[in-house]
C-alpha cells in the first residue's frame, strides 16, 4: 500500500514529466526556447515558462493576439515617419513609447493639424497622460472610432503593446501608408 508521501511523490514526478513535454514542444515549435527558465511555486503546483514579467507576452501570444511579423512591421512604420530609432526588444519599446511623444510626432508627421494639443515634453506621469489622450484625440480626428484605439494605461503602465501595435495598423491603413 502506497504512502501518502509515495502518492505525493509521484504526483510530483508526473507533473516533472509534462512539464519535459511542454519544454520539448516549446523548443520544437520555436527551435529554441525563448524562455528557457523554468519556474514554478515553492510547493511545485504550477509550473510556467520564464518570469511573471515575461508571461504577459506569452499569454498574448499564446491566445493568438500577436504577431511578431505585424508588429515589427509596425514600429519600422513608425521609426521611418518619425525619424526615431525604436529598439528591439520589447521592454524597451514599452519604455520610449510610453510618454507618448513619439506617438504625438508620429500623429504630427502624418496630419500636422490633427493633434488638439501642444506636446508635453515633461517627464511626468502627469505629461505622459496628456500626451498619450492627446495622441488619442489626434487619431479620433483622423477617423478612427473610438472602439478602434487602445486602452492608454496597456502604454502607461508598461504592461502590452498588443493594443497599441493594433491601433497604429489601423492608423496606417486608413491612411494608405
Amino acid at each position: 500500500m502506497e504512502t501518502r508521501e509515495d502518492q505525493r511523490s509521484k504526483t510530483q514526478r508526473k507533473k516533472l514529466r509534462i512539464v519535459d513535454t511542454m519544454a520539448a514542444g516549446w523548443k520544437k515549435f520555436t527551435g529554441h526556447s525563448q524562455y528557457p527558465e523554468l519556474t514554478s511555486n515553492p510547493d511545485g503546483s504550477a509550473f510556467c515558462y520564464g518570469s511573471k514579467k515575461d508571461r504577459g507576452f506569452r499569454l498574448s501570444w499564446l491566445q493568438g493576439k500577436r504577431d511578431d511579423r505585424i508588429e515589427h512591421e509596425i514600429l519600422q512604420w513608425v521609426s521611418r515617419v518619425t525619424s526615431e530609432r525604436l529598439p528591439h526588444d520589447r521592454d524597451d519599446i514599452l519604455e520610449v513609447l510610453h510618454d507618448g511623444k513619439i506617438l504625438c510626432k508620429l500623429v504630427l508627421r502624418l496630419n500636422p493639424r490633427s493633434l488638439p494639443r501642444p506636446v508635453n515634453q515633461k517627464p511626468a506621469v502627469f505629461s505622459a497622460t496628456d500626451n498619450m489622450l492627446n495622441f488619442l484625440e489626434a487619431l479620433e480626428n483622423i477617423g478612427l472610432k473610438k472602439d478602434e484605439l487602445f486602452f492608454p494605461n496597456e502604454l502607461l503602465e508598461k504592461r502590452d503593446l498588443t493594443g497599441l501595435i493594433a491601433t497604429l495598423k489601423r492608423l496606417k491603413e486608413k491612411i494608405g501608408a
